[in-house]
């Protein structure tokens, strides 16, 4: 064997795979922000070619003969523990991908495309009908990927482990059945209150310009740590972050009925975005420069969404900006209150932080039942407005605010929603764990200075790339795996105060 020549194998085909999937994604990009309508046909065609270039390099004999070589000499002193770890996890990587017929990854990927578009179509007609027929499809096409995966237990675990690298059914219903039980709990108590019974928005019904909402998101976007040398804002209907590659980072955006939406969505989106800009470049054009998991990355968006643009020490600094633009009286208490108001929405990305993981909970049990075959495509309506009003307390009047709001089904995203949850509860171990590291740095939100909090991330989070496991990391800086207790605790005790319980 030639160590050096298979290693040096394995790193060119990761740098050919990492370019054609980085093309890939500006190719999504631009279909999701800039692309003509009437050119998805010829995009779809695009970007099932990508996708069968990416498949055809990732399950090829040589490479996995290469690997399998490379696997066997795993403790040779010739190794670097950065090598170890790429070939252990792309050995991995490379044997789920050889189980995926080549023309079954074409044709999920022009099914995907075609989806995506339909589901554009019928949100705009408020028509689920129009974008049945691609989702049974792709859930036809999901299944017979969870059948080839193969993985033990519930069929969605070999669909979930594309997302939470390790995480199963069986270890997370517990923890969401848990979560779901202890919030709906607090939502009883909150009810209850007086505080909740007279409340209403007063400086949120206040006219917001569209334009100043754009120039506040960006600043914050900058404040944070993006700088527009490597990144960019633009517009979609379903806001997001994508990774185009390195030194390019794009989030995009959206304006709707409530005055912060175009502001906690830009956060959100900058907190993924910051992730991807900041991990080492020693693992450019290699499988570890990404992040483990989506529940860790997700963790990023909703730390700094929720953990930080949600509190008031970060309204003791910015409330001064809108009150500028949107003349707010100088009402800072109010607006944090306002900030922070529990009411049932009926759109997930619109949703406060107690009704939020409920609306996850949601998706990821209609997905089970989607992937084992108990739930069929046509019931979703139905189904949907059931859970949202067990759950929310609300239904939508039409499909586009319940069913067809988010566009993770059209792009076969099955699998990514629980990671939301999943993010939302790592943020508060994170949050946790920052405070006890930094316990005067309310001060530093105060004053609208992020830069310690960004430089603990790096250290804490960033640093690592795919090295590591999600709950390695985790464990690292909290001293224990997914604990839902923590997010409960941290609702409780912040809304404890808001709504007098």
């Amino acid at each position: 064997m030639d160590l050096k020549r298979d290693l040096e194998l394995m790193y060119n085909y990761q740098r050919e795979i990492f370019l054609l999937d980085r093309i890939k994604s500006l190719l999504s990009w631009d279909m999701e922000t800039y692309m003509p309508k009437n050119a998805i046909d010829f995009r779809a065609e695009q970007k099932a070619y990508l996708s069968s270039m990416i498949h055809k390099k990732q399950s090829s004999d040589e490479l996995f003969e290469t690997l399998e070589r490379l696997t066997s000499y795993i403790d040779s002193e010739n190794l670097s523990e950065d090598d170890k770890i790429n070939i252990q996890k792309f050995y991995k990587d490379v044997s789920k991908s050889r189980k995926l017929p080549p023309e079954f990854v074409k044709e999920l990927s022009m099914v995907k495309s075609m989806a995506f578009a339909a589901w554009q179509e019928a949100r705009d007609k408020k028509d689920f009908n129009v974008f049945s027929p691609h989702l049974k499809k792709i859930v036809e096409l999901k299944r017979k990927e969870a059948e080839y995966i193969g993985l033990p237990g519930h069929p969605y675990n070999g669909l979930f482990d594309d997302y939470e690298e390790g995480m199963t059914v069986e270890k997370l219903k517990p923890q969401f059945d848990y979560l779901k039980k202890e919030i709906k709990s607090l939502l009883d108590d909150i009810k209850k209150s007086d505080t909740y019974k007279n409340q209403e928005f007063i400086l949120m019904k206040k006219d917001f310009p569209a334009d100043k909402q754009i120039l506040l998101a960006k600043h914050v976007m900058e404040k944070i740590g993006l700088g527009s040398d490597f990144s960019r804002m633009d517009f979609s209907e379903h806001p997001f972050s994508s990774h185009v590659g390195a030194e390019d980072v794009r989030i995009t955006t959206n304006i709707r009925e409530h005055p912060l939406f175009a502001f906690k969505s830009t956060i959100h989106e900058s907190g993924h975005a910051l992730y991807e800009s900041f991990i080492p470049k020693k693992y450019l054009y290699t499988i570890l420069y990404d992040s483990p998991s989506c529940g860790l990355h997700e963790s990023q968006s909703r730390f700094w969404e929720i953990m930080i643009a949600s509190n008031k020490d970060f309204w003791e600094h910015y409330f001064g900006h809108f009150d500028e633009y949107y003349d707010l009286n100088g009402k800072k208490d109010l607006w944090y209150k306002e900030v922070n108001m529990i009411e049932p929405s009926l759109i997930r990305i619109e949703s406060d932080e107690i009704h939020y993981p409920l609306h996850v909970i949601l998706r990821f049990e209609l997905e089970l039942g989607l992937i084992d075959g108990t739930i069929n495509v046509d019931d979703l309506p139905e189904l949907w407005n059931e859970k949202m009003k067990d759950l929310i307390g609300v239904v939508p009047d039409s499909d586009k605010d319940g069913i067809l709001q988010d566009s993770h089904w059209g792009l076969g995203y099955f699998g990514y929603f629980p990671t939301y949850a999943i993010g939302s509860i790592y943020a508060s171990q994170l949050h946790k764990a920052l405070r006890k590291d930094f316990p005067d740095i309310d001060k530093d939100i105060q004053n609208g200075d992020f830069s310690r909090i960004r430089e603990w991330l790096k250290e804490k989070i960033f640093v690592y790339g795919r090295t590591r496991t999600a709950e390695d990391i985790i464990k690292n800086v909290t001293g224990e795996g997914l604990n839902p207790k923590v997010y409960v605790d941290y609702l409780r005790n912040k809304y404890k105060e808001i709504y007098d319980l």
